[in-house]
C-alpha cells in the first residue's frame, strides 16, 4: 500500500467537526429541528463498515412503522435504483425511493443517522449531514420552502435485504445529494455513483459552522498551482458543465486535459490527495483498497481545469478521469453563500455491480474515449 492509501485511516480519524473559517453572512441560528443539525458522529455498532451498517440497518427497520418499513426495502436489482437526482423533489419526474426524513419521529431519525455513520464513517457522515444542513439554511426563504427545498425532503432506501455477508445496497438523497452505497461479502464495495452539492456553500446553523466541499475546491486549486506552465496550459479547458451527474448512468465523458503520466511527483501526489476527499467518504475497509488501486494506476488519469486558480470564480470546474474514476467539481454560481456541485463515480462498479461489487449482477462495460486537450 502506498503513502496516500495508507493515509486513509488518518484522514478519516481527523475528520471531526469543521475547523475552518466559515461565512456567517447566511445564518439560521434558530432553524433547529430533529433533522438538523445532525447528531454528532458516533459508533454505537462499532467501527464503520458492512458489519456496523447491517446492525444499524436492522435497527432502522425495527424502529419504523409497518407502513414505512414496507417502502424502505426494494429488490436488489430494482430499476428504481437509478431514481436519484440533485434537483429539488418538486422538480423530478419520479418518486424518491424509501422513507422520507420529514415523516419520521426523532427516535426513528436517530436510527437513520446511526446508519449513515455506520455506512460512511466520520468524513462521509460530516459531509452528507452538512449538505442536509445547508438545505435547512436555504429553506429559510419562502420561495425555497414552497419549492420543497427543505431538510425534510431526503430519503433513505435499502436495495436487497440487509445482510451481514450477502449483497445489498443503500441510497440516501434529495436536493444536492445522491449517495449510493453497496456491500457484499461482509465489506463495503462501492459508493458509486455519489453526488454532493451545497447551497449555500458556507453557512452557520445553530452554532454549526460549515463549508462542505470547500476543502475539495482548494485541493483542486493546489493541483493546478503545482503544475509547471506548460502542463497548466495543457490541463486548461474551455468552460464546461458537469457531464456525469444525475441521469447519466453508463455515460463516459470524453477525456480532457492533461495526462498525469507526464506530471512531476508533487503534482501527482496532490492529485491523489484531492481524490482522497471523495474516496474517504466511505469506510476504510473499502477506501484504503480503492486508494491503493488508484495510486497504482495514477498514470492513467487525466486532469482538466477551467477557472481562476487563486481566487473565487463562478466558472471554476475541474475533472479527474481514468478507467475506474470520474470526479467532477463545479461552482454553479458565487451568489450569496456560494453554490457547489460534485460527482464521484467508478464506471466499472456502479451501484456495486462490478467485479468488486454485488454478486449476480452484470458489470458495467467501460470503454474510455480519446483524450481532448485544449
Amino acid at each position: 500500500m502506498g503513502v496516500v492509501a495508507g493515509a486513509v485511516a488518518t484522514h478519516l480519524a481527523a475528520c471531526g467537526p469543521a475547523e475552518r473559517e466559515a461565512s456567517a453572512e447566511i445564518s439560521a441560528n434558530d432553524a433547529t429541528s430533529a433533522i438538523v443539525p445532525a447528531p454528532e458522529y458516533r459508533e454505537p455498532y462499532g467501527p464503520p463498515g458492512a458489519g456496523a451498517a447491517f446492525d444499524a440497518a436492522v435497527a432502522v427497520r425495527e424502529a419504523l412503522t409497518e407502513e414505512h418499513a414496507g417502502v424502505l426495502i426494494l429488490p436488489i436489482d430494482s430499476p428504481l435504483r437509478s431514481n436519484w437526482s440533485n434537483l429539488p423533489a418538486s422538480m423530478v419526474s419520479f418518486d424518491h425511493n424509501g422513507v422520507r426524513l420529514g415523516d419520521l419521529t426523532p427516535e426513528q431519525l436517530a436510527r437513520v443517522y446511526d446508519f449513515l455513520a455506520a455506512a460512511l464513517g466520520p468524513h462521509g457522515y460530516e459531509t452528507v449531514t452538512q449538505v442536509v444542513a445547508a438545505e435547512a439554511v436555504l429553506g429559510q426563504s419562502l420561495w425555497a420552502r414552497v419549492g420543497g427545498l427543505t431538510e425534510e425532503n431526503y430519503w433513505l432506501a435499502f436495495f436487497g435485504e440487509p445482510s451481514a455477508t450477502g449483497a445489498w445496497g443503500w441510497q440516501f438523497g434529495g436536493h444536492h445529494l445522491g449517495v449510493n452505497g453497496s456491500f457484499a461479502g461482509g465489506k463495503a464495495t462501492s459508493l458509486s455513483p455519489t453526488f454532493l452539492g451545497a447551497e449555500p456553500a458556507m453557512f452557520t446553523l445553530a452554532g454549526l459552522e460549515a463549508a462542505p466541499l470547500a476543502d475539495e475546491l482548494e485541493a483542486g486549486r493546489a493541483v493546478m498551482r503545482a503544475l509547471p506552465a506548460e502542463l497548466k496550459a495543457e490541463a486548461t479547458i474551455e468552460p464546461s458543465q458537469m457531464q456525469a451527474g444525475a441521469g447519466r448512468d453508463g455515460e463516459i465523458p470524453k477525456l480532457r486535459g492533461s495526462t498525469v503520466a507526464d506530471w512531476p511527483n508533487e503534482a501527482r501526489s496532490l492529485l491523489l490527495q484531492t481524490i482522497l476527499h471523495w474516496v474517504a467518504l466511505q469506510p476504510p475497509e473499502h477506501a484504503a483498497a480503492r486508494m491503493a488501486e488508484l495510486e497504482e494506476t495514477v498514470h492513467e488519469l487525466y486532469f482538466a481545469w477551467n477557472g481562476a486558480i487563486d481566487e473565487d470564480d463562478e466558472d471554476t470546474y475541474f475533472h479527474i478521469q481514468g478507467p475506474t474514476l470520474i470526479i467532477e467539481f463545479a461552482i454553479q454560481d458565487l451568489g450569496e453563500g456560494g453554490h457547489f456541485h460534485s460527482v464521484y463515480r467508478d464506471p466499472t462498479n456502479e451501484y456495486g455491480r462490478g467485479s468488486r461489487g454485488l454478486s449476480g449482477q452484470q458489470p458495467v462495460d467501460n470503454a474510455l474515449p480519446e483524450a481532448d486537450s485544449r
